[in-house]
């Protein structure tokens, strides 16, 4: 069967979202920035079936009903949003692939064979993933590439040690997290660093939103990197930033990270002052 053709969407008119996950703790949130922003126009949402919130409207669109089929909004929809687990992720991946719907993925805990299938999907449709919305967290992923870069590069490689440390709520199912293991990964690319996922501090206290921290201890000095987030909504708030700008930008078939989209931000000419 041959694919069909992606949807086209006047410039001018608002991104019509569908948030799967609608009433989770981060679905929640996603709905009410979504709202609050003119870009977007929700147009639905789900949950699992089963589900006690199936068949209730969903706050502050009240006319619209929370679903447990994610196909018939597929036809109404130009963006997915998910942050929900990885096994649904992966289901509603294939499904918004095969109706050339873009995605955008904040979903963590995903293994190795989960990411192989999710690029799987990313070739029939745009695809976004990354385990941290928030932008903070691409300066300090950028901030300890400098830092470890500049260590060897004076020599001082060898007598340093990097530790990464990382504190999430008590539900918080993944450990080390998603952005524990990216700021590992960036520490190897830029300098051969290796942080296996077994040295990494993992904590789960009360309802910490989401703390990361860094640390180059020199025999002398100690220089710690510390990344904070105090409201999830900044995840939400991300996420929504990237759909928002996803159609200018990734054009073609694949799975993007934040690298691609930030890359691509500053390769867009600056808005000229006023």
């Amino acid at each position: 069967m041959p694919a069909r053709p992606a949807k086209k969407r006047a410039a001018s008119a608002p991104i019509r979202l569908v948030i799967s996950g609608c009433r989770g703790r981060m679905g929640a949130l996603l709905v009410e920035e979504a709202l609050k922003n003119p870009a977007f126009q929700l147009v639905g949402g789900t949950e699992p079936k089963g589900s006690p919130q199936v068949g209730r409207p969903i706050p502050g669109a009240e006319q619209l009903t929370v679903t447990d089929d994610l196909g018939p909004l597929m036809e109404q929809a130009d963006m997915l949003i998910e942050f929900t687990a990885p096994e649904a992720t992966l289901a509603h991946a294939r499904a918004a692939a095969e109706a050339h719907v873009p995605m955008v993925i904040g979903t963590t805990g995903f293994s190795l064979d989960q990411m192989k299938r999710l690029e799987q999907a990313a070739r029939k449709s745009p695809l976004f993933w990354s385990p941290n919305m928030s932008i903070g967290i691409v300066i300090v992923r950028r901030t300890i590439s400098a830092i470890s870069e500049l260590l060897f590069n004076f020599g001082l490689g060898e007598v340093s040690r990097a530790r990464i440390s990382e504190t999430h709520h008590t539900q918080k199912k993944d450990a080390p997290s998603g952005t524990a293991k990216a700021l590992a990964e960036e520490l190897m690319k830029t300098t051969g660093w290796l942080i296996p996922d077994e040295e990494i501090e993992a904590k789960r206290e009360g309802e910490v939103v989401g703390i990361h921290s860094v640390t180059f201890e020199q025999p002398a000095e100690r220089i710690t990197v510390t990344h904070e987030a105090t409201d999830r909504r900044v995840f939400a708030q991300g996420a929504l930033l990237v759909a928002a700008h996803f159609s200018k930008i990734f054009k073609k078939p694949g799975l993007y990270r934040m690298d691609d989209f930030i890359t691509a931000l500053q390769k867009q000419p600056a808005p000229s002052a006023r």
